[in-house]
Formats: C-alpha cells, structure tokens, sequence
C-alpha cells in the first residue's frame, strides 16, 4: 500500500513538474539567427510560438563578441532545482551564455548561480529572453 502511495504521489510531482515546464524551448535558436529574422520567435514545449524583443536581441548582441556570436542561443534558461537552497537558481547554458548573464549583472563571469533579486533586474531589462523551469 505504502509503495503504491509512493508511487502515485511520484507519478503526480512528474506531471505538474512538465506543466511548469511547459513555458521551456524546444529547442534554443541562435542569437546570429534570430537577429536576422523579422519576426524572432521560438517554440516553447506546448508548441506554443514566443516572440522575442527584437531590440533586446540587438542590445545582447552588442555584449557579445563576434567570434562567440555562434556560441549564443536564446532564450536564456533559468533553473530552480529543487534541492537548491531558497533565492538560489542555476543558469542553464553553455559558458558564452552565462557570461552574458554575468556581464549584464556586473559580476564575476564565471557564476553558474544566480539570485532572486538579480533575477528580477534581469527579467526587467530583458523579459522576452528569460524563461524559467524547475528540475527535481
């Protein structure tokens, strides 16, 4: 009986986790891609379209240099996992990504971890290309 309760409730945590992460990308597109495009967008996966901000694209595009233009893909993704302490979530991507991140926050560039209220002026100055999920 336990086990099938166990086995229920883990089973239930699945599948709202994949609905809190509906909002995530498909697949990340590449910033040189997208600022080519006239109407830059990604699939999220609800296979819904998301529009980004064209001119928060260009103002990203300025923080990176050219020979790490192919390195970026957007959105950014932020991750809370759930074993992280309160306030505390993960920059999912690859280093050229966080760096960005890093740049625009005005801190060291090699800070995988990222904090509620840095979040919060990030997602201010950029609110299209941020998108958040949660990992058990």
């Amino acid at each position: 009986m336990e086990e099938d309760e166990e086995r229920l409730s883990k089973t239930f945590w699945e599948v709202e986790l994949r609905k809190l992460n509906d909002g995530l990308p498909k697949a990340k597109r590449p910033l040189a891609v997208l600022l080519r495009e006239e109407h830059p967008s990604y699939k999220n996966l609800n296979n819904e379209d998301i529009s980004l901000d064209k001119k928060e694209l260009m103002d990203i595009a300025r923080l990176v240099p050219k020979e790490k233009m192919g390195e970026v893909s957007l959105p950014f993704v932020i991750i809370k996992e759930s074993g992280s302490k309160k306030g505390v979530y993960l920059i999912q991507g690859n280093e050229s990504e966080r760096k960005i991140i890093n740049s625009v926050l005005k801190r060291a560039q090699d800070n995988r971890f990222i904090y509620l209220p840095e979040i919060l002026e990030l997602s201010k100055k950029y609110p299209s290309l941020i998108v958040f999920g949660f990992q058990f």
